[in-house]
């Protein structure tokens, strides 16, 4: 675009390179005394001014040698780091520290002998309280086994004793007396007049019934 359509020059333009084209041509007809004193101030001047931008725009550039020893000293602070560090390994297989285990170690035996103590003791007692529990109670059912065949044998020889005495009529009325008075119940019949006669049949062996029944 730009070889088919050239760059339009305007009034100011030439005016520009025209003054330009007249200056350099008055120098070198001139020389020297083209340049006067006031030109060399402003040059100066001028030049001046560009460096302090310069420098104010680039305030790093001054400041690199003095930022060198920070670099160092932070070169310092990680070796100091290191050493440390190396040193606390060394720490860690010292004397001190290998006498330190090896008391640890003997306290954590001497916990585990007390705590399998406790537990096997405490394993004996619960066998003894089942062993008791058991012989007690074999010696209560062997007691109670005793003296139920007693009671039932002391049963058995007083009943038949009772069965041999006297006539049927006798035991009845010994059985009216050991039971005693019958509680009052709402049956209004009177039983005095049969309890009286089985008194009358107390005694008598020729009455009927007086020797049992087979």
């Amino acid at each position: 675009m730009a070889d088919k359509f050239p760059e339009i020059e305007t009034e100011g333009d030439l005016n520009n390179e025209f003054s330009s084209d007249f200056l350099s041509r008055e120098k070198e007809v001139l020389g020297d005394e083209f340049t006067t004193d006031q030109d060399k101030q402003v040059y100066e001047n001028s030049e001046d001014d560009e460096i302090n931008e310069f420098k104010e725009q680039f305030p790093q550039v001054e400041n690199n040698e003095e930022q060198q020893p920070q670099t160092q000293n932070s070169d310092d602070e990680f070796e100091g780091f290191e050493s440390s560090k190396s040193n606390d390994v060394d720490l860690s297989s010292s004397q001190p520290i290998k006498e330190w285990k090896h008391r640890r170690d003997l306290e954590i035996q001497q916990r585990e002998k007390v705590n399998e103590k406790k537990k096997n003791d405490i394993l004996e007692k619960a066998q003894s309280t089942i062993d008791d529990f058991y012989e007690n109670y074999n010696l209560k059912k062997e007691n109670h086994s005793k003296d139920l065949k007693k009671e039932i044998e002391e049963f058995i020889s007083k009943r038949d004793n009772f069965l041999k005495n006297g006539t049927l009529w006798d035991r009845v009325n010994e059985l009216i007396d050991n039971v005693g008075e019958l509680p009052e119940t709402d049956d209004t019949r009177d039983k005095s007049k049969f309890k009286e006669l089985l008194k009358k049949l107390k005694g008598k062996d020729n009455v009927p019934g007086a020797a049992g029944y087979a």
